[in-house]
């Protein structure tokens, strides 16, 4: 016979100490968070420091599996977070600052793997030892990044583009890296296909991308737009462009990490492509000079009107005035780009749980035997 434990979870209403545990964290790292956002600009540092607090290190008010949550539910907020980054990201200001952005990442590699390198014969280490330090070294943590950039409003400028691109190349060398150092730290034979996957799956994704939404998305989606006009009214609203935007991250997100590259990279990479797909849509748009320019002529009409007529016609431009903005605001809003959809629906779960959960994984520390290495570079960096 089964038994319950295996059958079904049952319910049990939590204790008055877990609720009050678990109601003081949640206010208290966005308590936090803000004044310092507001006083110094660093937050994280805060939600680092109540993480050592309620965690295992300090007052150990969380079990194991609750830290397992934080720090698992945090990670969505780290994907989250970079989408957001690529949703601001400008095509035409990564295309000018791309030989800029892979200069700075190479600095970053080779300069920690040549500092650590100093170090082999003055510790008297082995070559993996200081390979191992310069990786960890080289990646960047990309919570960090697009936190500060995002705390500043300095993601659209060229420091923050050329900070992200840079970030998101040291990724993905940082996830190659990890792989070279599984394969030399293990006792059975070095796998190459392990090693050059992450290379090749990266390059595969990002190139199979530009040319998919160049040579097949940009034609279709063109011709679909010149006849939006009829498309059902559904397909106009901002739940129905949620869905689709969020079954591209989604899609983008778990094709690339089958791939073998960094799921960061692809929520990167999936913004963008929103990105894209929102300054098609704005091309396609009708200008409304003819519309502006129809009505100001009517304005200066009916100011010639007579004496007799003017209450009338003044009535009229008062519901003419009236009814312009709004037949604007419609034409405008009539598709939700992305950044008003994430904006809605993702920008308050993110800044009030999801991303102070990552940033408080990070100070967390398992017990003893329960320690779990993960192989992700960004889950190994610390902030």
């Amino acid at each position: 016979m089964v038994s319950e434990s295996e059958s079904a979870f049952a319910y049990h209403e939590p204790s008055i100490k877990t609720v009050l545990t678990h109601t003081g964290f949640l206010l208290t790292i966005n308590i936090l968070n803000t004044s310092l956002d507001k006083i110094l600009y660093c937050g994280l540092i805060g939600q680092l420091f109540i993480g050592v607090l309620w965690g295992t290190p300090g007052a150990q008010w969380f079990d194991q599996e609750t830290e397992r949550v934080i720090q698992q539910v945090g990670y969505l907020g780290l994907i989250l977070l970079i989408y957001e980054g690529g949703l601001s990201t400008s095509i035409k200001s990564l295309k000018a600052n791309i030989l800029l952005s892979t200069a700075v990442a190479i600095t970053g590699v080779c300069g920690s793997m040549g500092l650590s390198f100093i170090l082999k014969e003055l510790m008297s280490a082995t070559s993996l030892q200081p390979f191992a330090a310069g990786a960890a070294l080289s990646a960047t943590s990309l919570g960090t990044t697009f936190t500060i950039l995002s705390t500043t409003q300095l993601t659209t400028t060229r420091l923050g583009i050329v900070t992200t691109s840079a970030a998101m190349l040291d990724d993905v060398v940082g996830l190659v890296m990890i792989q070279i150092i599984s394969n030399l730290g293990s006792a059975d034979s070095f796998s190459g296909v392990a090693v050059i996957r992450p290379i090749f799956g990266s390059i595969g994704v990002a190139v199979g991308l530009l040319l998919l939404c160049t040579f097949c998305l940009q034609p279709g989606l063109k011709k679909l737009l010149d006849c939006k006009d009829t498309f059902p009214a559904f397909s106009k609203t901002t739940n129905f462009a949620f869905l689709a935007q969020t079954c591209v991250l989604i899609g983008v997100v778990t094709g690339a990490t089958y791939a073998g590259t960094s799921s960061l990279f692809a929520a990167y990479l999936a913004g963008v492509i929103v990105s894209w797909f929102d300054g098609l849509v704005a091309g396609t748009k009708t200008p409304l000079a003819g519309l502006q320019s129809s009505g100001d002529h009517e304005l200066t009409s009916n100011h010639r009107g007579s004496a007799r007529n003017s209450r009338s016609r003044c009535t009229e431009d008062t519901f003419s005035s009236r009814a312009q903005p709004r037949e604007t605001e419609i034409t405008h809003n009539d598709i939700s780009t992305g950044k008003i959809i994430y904006s809605k629906y993702f920008d308050a779960p993110v800044k009030r749980v999801l991303l102070p959960f990552f940033f408080v994984s990070h100070s967390i520390r398992f017990k003893k035997g329960h320690i779990n290495i993960s192989r992700h570079p960004s889950d190994s960096q610390s902030p």
